[in-house]
């Protein structure tokens, strides 16, 4: 692998390896249905390759027949790496064939609440009693309308919020340690006077154990009395019990989705959007997180044609 990982970050190049121990497999076994003539890299020939792409094309999954689009798209990259790093001539065949079609990824489906579900699952969570509710609905409404990722919220410091300028400081960002870097996101109004709220429950839950203050803006006592970080995976059941309750189960990147949308149809440019969700990229933004919508779009060309 490293003869191909120069381009890729530590954790591509572990999804790689699981990836390519999956494509390991599939010519195994299409090796064994007297399907491919090797599974060596460096002895593949076109025909091989042709009969693993059919092979992604109709295999079974758990959706039904064959590998979703951006799985086949993926796999068909790591086996081309791969076949460049053995020096197998094939690579140039596939790559000017005129007769192979090979995998595109599809536009993915974006998954956001509606502004309606949104304000029914808030609601629903005012009877989350205790300390879980009170950091539930924190959670909701700093996701939903800060845009957070999943542990910039549950590793994040009291000073890093900055409740005059009405912004968080994210020092534990996506690439933390390698091409990340720390940087501000802003709190829309919907969320602040539920970030008034959690502080003052805040105070009630440390002095309740006889602390005035600690580091975490999200503390968690242990049993042994000592304050900290939440873990993951507690992180994780707090949701998931918050979703339940609500009835209405979510997840946190949906929630992240949910505020790039609504600040799309509320007529931000899809760069704004991007620079509130702290992308590199706008393509990111759009292919993941927020896309004008059809009626929209037509209602905008419209307007360029009526006087």
């Amino acid at each position: 692998m490293d003869a191909i990982g120069p381009f890729y970050r530590p954790n591509t190049i572990a999804v790689m390896e699981r990836g390519l121990c999956r494509i390991g497999g599939a010519l195994s076994e299409l090796r064994a249905e007297g399907k491919v003539t090797t599974t060596n890299p460096r002895k593949l020939k076109l025909e091989d390759v042709v009969a693993f792409l059919v092979w992604m094309r109709s295999c079974p999954t758990r959706y039904g027949e064959g590998l979703q689009p951006g799985t086949q798209e993926n796999y068909f990259e790591y086996l081309l790496a791969l076949l460049k790093w053995v020096e197998n001539p094939v690579v140039l065949k596939l790559m000017t064939s005129g007769y192979i079609r090979l995998p595109r990824r599809s536009l993915p489906e974006i998954n956001v609440l509606s502004e309606s579900e949104l304000e029914r699952l808030q609601s629903r969570l005012a009877k989350m009693t205790g300390w879980d509710g009170c950091v539930a609905r924190f959670m909701v409404a700093m996701y939903a309308y800060a845009g957070l990722r999943r542990s910039e919220l549950r590793l994040a410091r009291l000073q890093d919020i900055d409740m005059k300028n009405w912004r968080i400081l994210v020092v534990h960002p996506k690439g933390e340690g390698t091409w990340g870097s720390a940087s501000v996101a802003t709190i829309l109004p919907p969320a602040r006077q539920n970030v008034r709220d959690f502080l003052k429950e805040r105070k009630k839950y440390l002095s309740s154990s006889g602390l005035r203050e600690c580091e975490p803006l999200v503390p968690r006592i242990w049993r042994d009395g000592t304050v900290g970080y939440w873990t993951d995976a507690l992180w994780g059941k707090v949701k998931a019990r918050a979703g339940r309750l609500a009835d209405t189960p979510f997840r946190i990147g949906e929630l992240r989705a949910t505020f790039a949308q609504m600040c799309k149809d509320r007529g931000a440019s899809i760069e704004v959007v991007s620079r509130a969700l702290r992308h590199r990229f706008v393509l990111t933004t759009e292919m993941y997180y927020a896309r004008i919508r059809p009626d929209a779009a037509f209602r905008e060309l419209e307007g360029l044609f009526t006087t």
